[in-house]
């Protein structure tokens, strides 16, 4: 082991590490070694990412494995992986790689579109030789070229030189992963068929370990990845399309759309669950075959999609929207609901979804996994959830030294729950929410469960009770773009509101700093609706023998979007914070189950949390923390 520690301590771009960065790079090595599946639980903002590409480096130098792969959420976060990469000098060039990005937000004609439009207008062009930049000799120089100027690449400078080089990124993307011994690409690469077909379908993975960051996210992630969801309002457009072109094929449809709007006089607060047979029984009134009839939908889907590419029009086609869903529709298995609900925007639409996902499946194509998060307690639940032998898994707890340090506060006058919504209740929230702002100087951060309790909220006038400017981030909206301008707001000296729904962009994906937002209010327990989804997926792991399957689909994400807002404010050992929980459901067994182990915290209950917000902001004074240059700490 001391030999292991001088190797990885030699390969470091600081002089000294922070408590548990050794730690976790070894623990990479011995993930790789051993071929095993590793699940990490430390600190946001310890500097996870530069120790596990510390580990990595040491068993690329070993040669124990021939490249990793780095999974994240977004693009932007994978050309992060690359730049820390880019630290590690004292690697003498051994890291080789680049991150990627997919057709949609790389290729010029098609920067935008559906991942699956824009694979399929590619394949287009490209049989008719119409790309102006598919030309194999500028994609070989230009790769080339890039892989002399640098040994680590960013998807954004990839996507720049081929674009000045007037060839396609994504072809320059492919033909530099063959050298490449780190490659930072987004989950569905990975998850999505599809995707991984198209870019592992020649690469043998069998030498390669996995880096799954944010892994709190990967189950909900992969659910989504594998989910069809038709809106009415499509359907509408298909049968449009299919009238001018194959009007016998608009008559199914239209026998969907009345048998959805049946189920519809029902009441849609909770959804419905519809049988694959019934879907099968509607088409066949019309079709005696349905799968007959699914690939006529088919080819007049790539007829219209081919079409629209070679005359160069938007690449749009709802019958290929419609054809997608039906195809995962008629051949789900057992471990799929279909569901009619009414979206976030109200508009009636139908779902193929996933109950559980077999993460053991990928898992075992890699020589070892490395799932890492700050928020994964209780890991246990993880590892069942995820269909990971216990036995077969590392589970490494970053404890001590604490990180940071957050004063809860819970309101226990106020209930979320759905049997307590009303009016009065948005209108005390409101209130409350009013009371806190005048008493809070600077930034204050408002994370609500819902856009649906968003909305109430601004009824009972949210924004116009509040002092100073308000930020509201609305769905759709540019997360970065709204934070940016309410920290500058902040940095100016001005009292600023940053309002948000929790579990989205702003409470999970954005550092903010307790410096920016010394206070927080939660508003009441984030839990998914009791949905037929939902409920139907409580059945399903009781059959699998969870004990508690109403915890795993209620409690636990619910707790787990808060841990993720409150890791938003801790960001450094420094950071302090207070965060008012308004829902008297967050009790101190709750508190204590859920938040990781490495958060100092204290936790205080009140009818009305302004009795302690002062007393608590003036103790939250920083305290001097001293990095031992020799203790990682425990893990």
């Amino acid at each position: 082991m001391k030999v292991l520690e001088s190797e990885l301590r030699a390969l470091s771009p600081y002089p000294s590490l922070r408590p548990g960065q050794l730690r976790i790079a070894e623990t990479v090595c011995m993930t790789v070694a051993q071929g095993i599946c590793t699940v990490i639980e430390a600190p946001c903002g310890l500097g996870k990412t530069i120790a596990s590409l510390m580990g990595i480096a040491l068993s690329l130098r070993r040669n124990l494995i021939r490249r990793a792969l780095w999974l994240t959420r977004t693009n932007d976060e994978s050309d992060k992986v690359i730049e820390e990469a880019r630290r590690l000098e004292n690697c003498g060039g051994l890291l080789r790689g680049l991150s990627l990005r997919g057709k949609s937000s790389s290729c010029p004609l098609l920067r935008g579109v559906n991942e699956e439009l824009s694979y399929l207008a590619c394949r287009a062009l490209r049989d008719e030789s119409l790309c102006p930049y598919l030309d194999q000799e500028r994609v070989d120089h230009c790769a080339d070229r890039l892989s002399y100027e640098h040994d680590l690449a960013t998807s954004v400078e990839v996507v720049q030189a081929a674009i000045k080089d007037k060839c396609c990124p994504v072809a320059v993307m492919r033909r530099l992963m063959r050298n490449s011994n780190v490659i930072a690409l987004t989950y569905p690469y990975i998850f999505n068929c599809r995707v991984y077909r198209a870019y592992f379908k020649f690469l043998r993975l069998h030498d390669t370990t996995a880096i799954i960051d944010e892994a709190h996210n990967i189950m909900d992630s992969v659910i989504e990845y594998e989910s069809k969801v038709l809106g009415v309002s499509t359907l509408y457009d298909s049968i449009d399309e299919l009238s001018i072109r194959r009007a016998e094929l608009a008559s199914p449809l239209e026998d969907l759309i009345n048998a959805f709007k049946g189920f519809a006089n029902n009441d849609l607060s909770r959804g419905v669950d519809i049988s694959r047979e019934e879907i099968l029984k509607i088409i066949s009134r019309r079709f005696k075959d349905p799968f007959d009839y699914l690939e006529r939908l088919r080819e007049v889907a790539l007829e219209v999609i081919k079409t629209r590419a070679l005359k160069g029009l938007t690449i749009r086609c709802p019958t290929y929207s419609t054809y997608a869903f039906l195809e995962k529709a008629l051949n789900v298995d057992y471990d799929y609901i279909i569901w009619l609900h009414l979206d976030a925007e109200g508009e009636l639409c139908i779902e193929a979804r996933p109950l559980t996902y077999d993460f053991k499946q990928v898992a075992s194509k890699f020589h070892g996994v490395v799932l890492m998060s700050g928020t994964l307690s209780p890991i246990r639940t993880i590892i069942k959830v995820l269909n990971l032998k216990a036995e077969n898994s590392k589970v490494i707890k970053y404890v001590r030294p604490k990180y940071g340090h957050v004063v809860f506060v819970v309101d226990r006058m106020i209930s979320t729950s759905l049997k307590d919504r009303s009016e009065h209740l948005y209108k005390a929230i409101a209130y409350k929410l009013k009371a806190i702002r005048d008493s809070t100087e600077g930034g204050l951060g408002v994370f609500v469960p819902s856009y649906g309790i968003l909305r109430a909220l601004e009824a009972a006038s949210l924004k116009e009770l509040l002092r100073g400017l308000t930020f509201v981030e609305e769905r759709g909206s540019p997360s970065i773009s709204v934070f940016e301008r309410f920290k500058n707001y902040v940095e100016a000296g001005a009292d600023a509101t940053l309002v948000s729904v929790i579990g989205g962009r702003l409470a999970e994906g954005i550092d903010i700093s307790s410096r920016l937002m010394p206070v927080a209010v939660i508003v009441g327990l984030p839990m998914p609706e009791p949905t037929a989804y939902n409920l139907k997926k409580v059945e399903k792991l009781r059959t699998l023998g969870f004990e508690k399957p109403h915890r795993v689909v209620f409690i636990e994400p619910a707790m787990r979007k808060v841990v993720q807002a409150v890791g938003r404010l801790i960001r450094s050992p420094l950071d302090r914070a207070v965060v008012i929980l308004m829902d008297k459901r967050y009790s101190e067994s709750l508190i204590k189950k859920y938040m990781p182990k490495w958060l100092s915290y204290e936790l205080h209950t009140f009818d009305n949390p302004l009795c302690l917000l002062q007393e608590a902001l003036s103790s939250l004074k920083p305290e001097v923390y001293q990095e031992k240059r020799n203790d990682e700490g425990e893990a």
